[in-house]
């Protein structure tokens, strides 16, 4: 692996995500004028107001995240042609790239943004898998079990999370009744919103664990 490229674009990439997060909250406030809640609102909400002052911003920021991220596995690993690490590399770009769309793609393209929300859920877990099993199975000298402990832990709680019921039932809203009469109003939680925060969070986890262990080798 390429370390003193990795760790710096590992840093940029949490750092662009920062700044992504913030500018997106700013713009969601601006136009909504009430906080952006992680339970019940899309990445896309950030920016999908077309008269919010940043609209534009968080479409670039989410590229450049995008490009961090595949920066950094481009150099997370010495690639050979066709090998897992060739796999596992590519993988974390698409899924970088999943990602940035999530930001982008909303909901009046319904079908397409939940395709992009499933490649990403799966890629994030295929990603914690093919580490794990790199590391127990194809050469473990280059990095310690334990960070195969970690990647194996977290796919068997990404697997956990998928099996919740509650998850094929997001789009139904809560029915609220006022003076007499019931309107549809949007739950606390939206699963399938909620879920994509926490993919996205370990898809930088993920990231975050192999800059660790690489550092500590």
């Amino acid at each position: 692996m390429k370390i003193e490229i990795m760790i710096p674009s590992c840093l940029v990439a949490l750092i662009v995500f920062v700044v992504l997060f913030n500018v997106g909250r700013s713009n969601y406030l601006e136009v909504k004028k009430e906080k952006f809640d992680l339970k019940n609102t899309f990445p896309y909400e950030m920016q999908s107001q077309f008269n919010a002052k940043y609209n534009w911003h968080v479409r670039f920021i989410s590229l450049f995240f995008a490009l961090a991220m595949s920066l950094f596995a481009v150099n997370a690993f010495d690639i050979t042609f066709m090998s897992i690490l060739s796999i596992i590399t590519g993988l974390m770009i698409i899924n970088a790239i999943s990602i940035m769309l999530l930001f982008i793609i909303d909901m009046r393209r319904a079908s397409l943004h939940m395709a992009i929300a499933v490649i990403h859920f799966g890629l994030t877990f295929l990603s914690y898998v093919l580490v794990a099993y790199y590391v127990f199975f194809v050469k473990s000298s280059d990095y310690p079990l334990a960070m195969g402990i970690i990647c194996l832990t977290f796919a068997l709680m990404i697997l956990l999370l998928c099996i919740n019921p509650k998850l094929y039932k997001w789009m139904f809203m809560e029915k609220v009744e006022e003076e007499g009469k019931v309107e549809l109003k949007r739950p606390k939680v939206i699963m399938l919103a909620l879920y994509e925060w926490i993919f996205i969070a370990l898809a930088i986890s993920l990231n975050l664990i192999i800059t660790i262990f690489t550092v500590l080798m």
